[in-house]
């Protein structure tokens, strides 16, 4: 069966906000047929043998050294994104962002219109790619129940053969991507801004690095 895999992480939410903010939403595209699992095994032994013992790599405690990333150093932490980068890059993926203003949807009725205006148009403008698949399955962790119910009816709505699964991003490491590429569409917007905050600065402290071996590597991957 041609089955398409598709991978959701979120930034934001739909409360109340204080501007400049913005909410995002990023998707992952695995063709199942295109197998990740040594990409996978050689990704768990180097983060093994680099002394972390995690099941998630969560970018952003990762740079802002929260969580289970507390004790660890700069070093060890930007050796930890370096990882993330080289498997997303060496995977047979590609990926989209939305990206909602939220000066324009301050309240959770217009973001979720926006929201689900904005995934039905990646539908319509990729209708050959979406329709040459027997199944597609949607994964996300339903983290956020209003950004569940917009993907399940913008999707439903433009695709008959779509399938949606609760995934826990410890147990896909595309859904780990999802999350990494999703914090680097953010800081993207924010380095345009000029307002990127001083733990984003520290980690990414050399001259251009963000721009040049972040960004410009995933930009790679984007969905045509």
């Amino acid at each position: 069966m041609n089955e398409l895999s598709v991978f959701i992480d979120e930034s934001g939410d739909f409360g109340e906000c204080q501007l400049p903010s913005y909410y995002l939403v990023t998707f992952v595209f695995h063709k199942q047929n295109d197998d990740i699992s040594d990409q996978v095994k050689k990704l768990e032994k180097s983060i093994k043998n680099s002394g972390f013992n995690i099941d998630y790599i969560h970018t952003g405690p990762v740079i802002r050294r929260e969580k289970v990333f507390i004790n660890h150093s700069l070093d060890d932490r930007r050796k930890l994104l370096y990882k993330r980068l080289n498997f997303t890059m060496s995977c047979p993926i590609s990926h989209y962002t939305i990206a909602v203003n939220r000066k324009d949807a301050e309240d959770k009725v217009t973001l979720s219109g926006k929201l689900a205006k904005e995934i039905s148009a990646m539908i319509d403008n990729h209708q050959g790619q979406f329709f040459s698949y027997d199944k597609i399955i949607v994964y996300y962790d339903n983290g956020q129940n209003e950004l569940s119910a917009v993907l399940n009816a913008a999707f439903s709505a433009k695709l008959s053969n779509v399938e949606f699964r609760k995934a826990n991003p410890k147990k896909y490491r595309l859904l780990q991507v999802a999350d990494f590429v999703c914090t680097l569409e953010l800081l993207k917007i924010k380095r345009s801004e000029k307002r990127l905050s001083k733990s984003e600065k520290q980690f990414f402290y050399k001259s251009k690095e963000l721009k040049k071996t972040f960004l410009k590597s995933i930009d790679k991957l984007r969905l045509k």
